[in-house]
């Protein structure tokens, strides 16, 4: 899927819809038990234009700044 299907509302699919939009049931199910949202990550272009190095250094990158990374024991 094509980034810019999200978040334009001439878009015929998602009608201006977030990428989190399709998961709200999940994230309102996550609410109720006291969870809160964190950032989405998302990969797109994955099957016509993989990019999957920049990707995995994209989703290190989001993974650094949701959690404190944890030292490597020798």
């Amino acid at each position: 899927m094509k980034k810019e299907a999200f978040d334009d509302a001439n878009q015929y699919l998602f009608q201006g819809r977030s990428v989190d939009d399709p998961f709200l049931p999940m994230h309102m199910n996550f609410r109720f038990f006291g969870m809160q949202a964190i950032n989405t990550f998302a990969c797109f272009h994955v099957l016509r234009n993989p990019d999957v190095d920049n990707d995995f250094e994209r989703f290190d990158a989001h993974l650094d700044r949701l959690f404190v990374p944890v030292a490597a024991e020798v």
